[in-house]
């Protein structure tokens, strides 16, 4: 026989926890669905106790249990309900606790959502979140202070709360990083002291941004080569090669040469270096390098070395020097637009290169990420294209060496 104990009074009994107990308000019509039992494999009918209680209730065969009469007898009460399963060899017991609470007392916050909050990274523990005032829940509950705490979204235990009289603040439990998360939704719960009823609402944190990250190169030491035909004259301005530097904090890079040079300038917006002055041949220069974030204050990064090496070609080069000619004269202004899409297939041809005789071969001068290119001059995806890793241009430049097996020459 089950034993269902009902209180209609406070009495002595054991502690509830929201975990095991359903709230109830008590102005529900008839009809409002408690909740749904998980009938057994062999489950063949549901029945309630014989107990004061089950009067203002009633189960289905499908174990919806609901309400079936007015509950504000009940109100601020604990009501356990006793519910018989029948099987054809066995009869088992289920115990629906629940607490039935005048709606206005009931736990609530104003709104589902706070947004405006924000911090800066790097603060010490213990710092409060700005721009949101502190969190205010209303009513009682099944009685006692109310207590606040995060119960969703803390990655890493970010945060903690503090809560008096007044309400609750949300305070940093670690240092952040706005690189790692820019952007936390918190999901904050109040309950009554018993932890019997309970609300939540979200609240959401901009982590600002501390220019705490200096921009890096990609390369700690850069070599590029310049060469001319005798008896010409160097060309002002031309492009020697191009550095690059990136920012954790994604702030934008300028480019300075860490001392003056007479041969070289680079440019601020784009690490292009290019030759202003009239270099010796077979001469190898050595120039240092620096990119800052364009932020107030600046931060500077650790120099990389450039070396520059200027030749001459002897006359019967030239036929070599006139093939690359019309190559860089031809993909540095032949602009080809591709989508971020159509490199997700490594491997995937996705232009070729047009041959002026049969015997013309090609091959990729500098080795390049993103793309290879083939003796037939078909360009292949090398590696998937990543938009976001691509410098600030978002190209992919590369130089391509023609050899002409019929004049023995590139």
């Amino acid at each position: 026989m089950l034993a269902a104990l009902t209180c209609l009074s406070y009495c002595s009994a054991p502690a509830l926890s929201r975990r095991t107990v359903t709230v109830i308000p008590e102005d529900v019509r008839p009809g409002y669905t408690v909740r749904r039992l998980r009938p057994s494999p062999q489950h063949t009918a549901y029945t309630l106790a014989h107990t004061p209680v089950a009067q203002y209730f009633a189960v289905l065969e499908d174990g919806l249990v609901m309400t079936t009469a007015d509950l504000r007898p009940l109100v601020n009460l604990p009501v356990n309900l006793g519910v018989l399963e029948e099987t054809p060899n066995t009869t088992s017991s289920h115990t629906l606790h629940m607490y039935v609470l005048d709606r206005a007392d009931m736990i609530k916050f104003e709104r589902p959502l706070y947004e405006g909050a924000k911090i800066r990274e790097n603060l010490p523990v213990g710092s409060h979140v700005l721009d949101i005032g502190p969190l205010i829940a209303s009513g009682i509950g099944a009685g006692g202070p109310l207590k606040y705490s995060v119960v969703g979204g803390n990655d890493h235990g970010a945060f903690s709360v503090y809560h008096n009289d007044s309400g609750a603040y949300l305070l940093t439990a670690r240092v952040l990083d706005r690189e790692h998360r820019s952007q936390y939704k918190l999901n904050i719960q109040a309950s009554d002291n018993k932890g019997i009823d309970r609300a939540n609402t979200h609240v959401l944190i901009n982590v600002e941004d501390v220019n705490d990250n200096s921009p890096v190169f990609d390369k700690r030491l850069y070599r590029f080569s310049l060469s001319k035909v005798n008896g010409t004259e160097w060309k002002r301005f031309s492009k020697i090669g191009r550095v690059h530097a990136t920012d954790a904090d994604g702030d934008r890079v300028a480019y300075r040469l860490k001392d003056s040079s007479h041969i070289v300038i680079i440019v601020p917006q784009t690490g292009e270096i290019l030759l202003t002055g009239d270099p010796s041949l077979n001469t190898e220069y050595e120039v240092s390098v620096e990119s800052h974030d364009l932020r107030t204050p600046s931060r500077v990064s650790k120099p990389s070395k450039v070396y520059l090496e200027f030749n001459e070609e002897e006359m019967s080069n030239v036929i070599h020097r006139e093939k690359r000619r019309v190559t860089r004269a031809v993909r540095p202004t032949k602009r080809i637009e591709f989508t971020e899409a159509e490199g997700e297939t490594e491997g995937r041809i996705v232009f070729q290169l047009e041959k002026e005789t049969e015997r013309e071969t090609f091959k990729i001068r500098d080795e390049n990420p993103w793309v290879t290119v083939e003796p037939n001059g078909a360009v292949r995806v090398k590696k998937k294209w990543d938009y976001e890793e691509l410098g600030p241009e978002k190209t992919i430049d590369f130089w391509v060496v023609i050899t002409n097996a019929g004049v023995g020459g590139k």
